[in-house]
């Protein structure tokens, strides 16, 4: 009994021995971890300080200094506004400007729809402009230019020309009025079409009625015409064979109004009676 007590007493000390062994080695292990990771992370610290500091040198070196801006697209003092209202100097580098600032800057300009904007290292910025272009004047609490997409993008000022198509009949704060002023730009746009057999500037008023439909007035001839609200084109190259008829027939200033807006036919209305 005594002698299995005294191998029993040392086979404990060697397991403590062997554990605190263990023990050791496993906090040696984990303190190599720790230096490991503590230096990687000063050498990523180092390695972005110097990229911090490069591009810090990069950015004031006069050889990424802003000499040229070009303005494409637009005219050539609408293009010194842009540059303008774009916050970009010649002593601005080329490498640290904001493209997203500058786009935005220049697209609060009424005229302007979009812009692309192409850094050219070392020196140059190109600045491409894509300008509204009005098809027509909405008639409102106040007088608009309607763009091609259908937007109403600026007020008429008193500089603006005022030779476009006039667009009545709509109310403003009319929740209806942005699908309408889309259908009568997608009329304006059919119009500009190679081969259309009439033009824009042949139509003077557009009247929305409350139901969305069109009617048109055209310049120089005193009847309106009832286009409805589809299949345009269609009734535009109706409209011009009934106008050339109407012509070679003398009978053109005698009409009231021509209906379109049926499937097989034009109705054609003359003071004092239908055909």
């Amino acid at each position: 009994m005594k002698r299995r007590s005294v191998l029993d007493h040392q086979s404990v000390k060697r397991a403590r021995r062997k554990h605190l062994l263990v023990s050791k080695g496993a906090l040696g292990q984990f303190g190599f971890g720790l230096v490991k990771i503590f230096l990687f992370l000063l050498a990523l610290g180092g390695l972005s300080l110097s990229f911090v500091s490069g591009y810090q040198f990069l950015s004031s070196s006069p050889y990424f200094r802003l000499d040229n801006i070009v303005v494409a697209g637009v005219k050539d003092a609408l293009g010194r506004e842009l540059i303008k209202m774009s916050g970009v100097t010649k002593r601005d580098s080329l490498l640290s400007l904001n493209a997203a600032t500058i786009k935005r800057n220049i697209e609060a300009h009424p005229w302007v729809r979009s812009v692309l904007l192409k850094k050219e290292f070392p020196h140059t910025l190109e600045i491409a402009a894509e300008c509204e272009e009005p098809v027509a004047i909405v008639l409102l609490d106040k007088m608009y230019f309607l763009g091609t997409q259908g937007n109403i993008f600026k007020e008429v000022g008193q500089d603006d020309s005022l030779d476009f198509p006039v667009i009545t009949g709509l109310c403003a704060g009319d929740d209806k009025n942005g699908e309408y002023l889309k259908r009568v730009a997608s009329f304006f746009g059919l119009l500009d079409r190679e081969g259309t057999p009439l033009s824009a500037e042949e139509f003077s008023e557009v009247h929305v009625k409350g139901d969305g439909t069109l009617t048109i007035y055209m310049s120089g001839l005193p009847f309106k015409v009832f286009f409805g609200t589809d299949d345009f084109i269609r009734k535009v190259d109706l409209l011009r064979h009934v106008i050339k008829h109407l012509r070679t027939a003398h009978r053109l200033y005698q009409v009231r109004c021509i209906d379109l807006d049926y499937a097989d036919r034009a109705i054609v209305a003359f003071v004092g009676r239908v055909v």
